[in-house]
């Protein structure tokens, strides 16, 4: 997984949700706690059939098992970068009053600019270009918050399923891509912006009990990304770990 480091404004807010969870944590009934508590940690891969590209998943669980198959778990997770491919520029037919085009920009608005063949000042487009300005890559970090039930199989082997909130904050990139009539092309970030929300996350998986009080632990979740800053996008997360039982 590519790395990256956190803003401060998002770092807090993660430090922020962290905290909030130990403290409730700390208020669970004690009959609540009779059962125990759990910590784990999974790494996986992420899939979208809505971006194009994605980074890795890796995910710090923990919480109270509130009876011997129910849980209340918390999460902090890292889905990695997700982006967009950039789009294609067509240069068919280009010339002073015909400027290149864009396929592949619904993810952004694109303008064409004519060349002005009299100017004067080095400043002024001596050649026609296209502009496309949108939505490129966004790096989403969540904080989780689900209820786990398991459905035992064997005596080592659980099913679960899990259902909760998905409270994440992104920082995504704004990128602007000139097409110029001699061909050329030029790309820049020219905005990094955050935005959160709070969607559902679902999944389900299994245990398996190598120890008394560890577990390798195989699941699937799906969430989205649904923001009025870009279009919704949903994910599909697959992660594979161990959990330690106390």
């Amino acid at each position: 997984m590519a790395s990256s480091s956190c803003s401060p404004m998002r770092g807090g807010i993660l430090t922020s949700l962290a905290l909030s969870s130990l403290l409730g944590l700390s208020l669970v009934s004690p009959a609540a706690l009779a059962e125990g508590g759990f910590v784990g940690l999974q790494g996986g891969i992420t899939d979208s059939q809505d971006m194009d590209s994605f980074g890795n998943t890796i995910k710090l669980t923990f919480g109270p098992n509130i009876t011997d198959r129910l849980a209340l778990e918390f999460g902090i997770m890292d889905i990695g970068e997700a982006s967009y491919d950039d789009p294609e520029a067509d240069f068919t037919d280009v010339g002073d009053d015909t400027p290149p085009r864009f396929t592949n920009t619904k993810h952004g608005t694109v303008s064409r600019t004519n060349a002005i063949t009299d100017a004067t000042d080095p400043a002024d487009n001596r050649q026609s270009f296209a502009t496309y300005t949108g939505f490129a890559s966004a790096r989403p970090q969540s904080f989780l918050i689900t209820f786990r039930y398991r459905f035992p199989l064997t005596d080592s082997i659980d099913f679960f399923l899990k259902t909760g909130a998905n409270l994440w904050v992104a920082d995504y990139d704004i990128v602007e891509i000139k097409a110029f009539q001699d061909q050329t092309i030029s790309r820049r970030v020219v905005n990094t912006k955050q935005t959160s929300a709070i969607d559902q996350i679902s999944g389900g998986g299994f245990f398996w009990r190598a120890h008394p009080n560890l577990a390798l632990r195989a699941e699937l979740e799906t969430t989205a990304l649904d923001s009025k800053e870009f279009s919704r996008v949903r994910f599909q997360l697959i992660t594979l770990g161990a959990q330690y039982e106390f």
